[in-house]
């Protein structure tokens, strides 16, 4: 029975030790080189991107569909802007670019976040090699569970009014551990299922990320953040939701076909496709 005891108690310890407190901090130049910021006609809405290659970014579905997510932005109106890491004053290795073609996921299911993914061609390609732009590098390993990984996100820190330097939109980063996919999945309240191809991070903290922002584990590009849900507190009469959110992701790995088949494309996506009807 003591021996019972000590065991529980020791994997209880190591259980709340295996995640690592969630920081957010600034990305200094060079860390996440193939990240860049997308602006389509939503606003005061930056979506992130990833740099597959010179000509074309990998973001989510979300951040190029309209509010409704029934249509897509006509391309020439979203641009992208690589070799910077903040809004201002602008690097001079900043470059800006216009979309060319947009294709979202053919199988793209809004209410449900499934192959949230779609590739932006540029109408001019990022002058590459650069030193402040680079294509990613895809990890192509399984992830293990507790391994540490870091998102990357656009963020404007709150409670910062009386320092206007922190007030400048940029690029931040936060650590993340990668949870157990079935742990993860029950504690969703409306659908007990994560795809194979999701990842399920835990955060410590509330801090927001907006569908796209690309996740890092050991420099390469692991992963698209696609949704958040907030698990229920146990114990209580009334299950109600934590703070400290779930974050699921969609693997790169997994739809690499898909990717090349983009690149490589050269028939736009159907005119007046929408994700609900197709």
């Amino acid at each position: 029975m003591v021996k019972c005891v000590l065991l529980c108690l020791l994997v209880g310890l190591i259980g709340s030790q295996a995640q690592t407190p969630t920081l957010l901090r600034d990305t200094i130049w060079g860390e996440f080189p193939s990240v860049v910021r997308v602006k389509t006609p939503r606003e005061n809405q930056f979506c992130l991107g990833t740099v597959i290659n010179s000509n074309h970014v990998l973001t989510s579905a979300f951040c190029v569909l309209s509010y409704d997510r029934m249509r897509i932005f006509p391309a020439r109106l979203v641009r992208v802007i690589g070799g910077d890491i903040s809004v201002t004053p602008a690097a001079i290795t900043r470059q800006t670019r216009t979309g060319q073609h947009i294709f979202v996921h053919e199988d793209y299911r809004p209410h449900t976040y499934e192959n949230n993914l779609a590739i932006i061609r540029l109408a001019e390609p990022f002058h590459l090699p650069s030193n402040a732009i680079e294509e990613a590098v895809i990890r192509m390993r399984i992830v293990p569970e507790q391994h540490p990984c870091d998102v990357v996100t656009w963020y404007r820190a709150p409670g910062t009014e009386g320092n206007p330097s922190q007030e400048i939109p940029r690029q931040q980063a936060f650590n993340v551990n990668i949870r157990n996919r079935d742990v993860c999945a029950a504690e969703r309240r409306t659908e007990f299922t994560l795809e194979e191809n999701s990842l399920c991070t835990y955060t410590t903290t509330t801090i927001g990320v907006v569908q796209g922002d690309p996740m890092f584990c050991d420099g390469e590009l692991t992963s698209i953040q696609s949704y958040v849900f907030l698990p229920p507190v146990t114990g209580q009469p009334q299950p109600q939701p934590q703070s400290q959110p779930n974050l699921v992701s969609t693997q790169v790995r997994f739809y690499l076909h898909w990717i090349h088949t983009q690149l490589n494309r050269t028939q736009p996506m159907p005119g007046g496709w929408n994700p609900v009807e197709y």
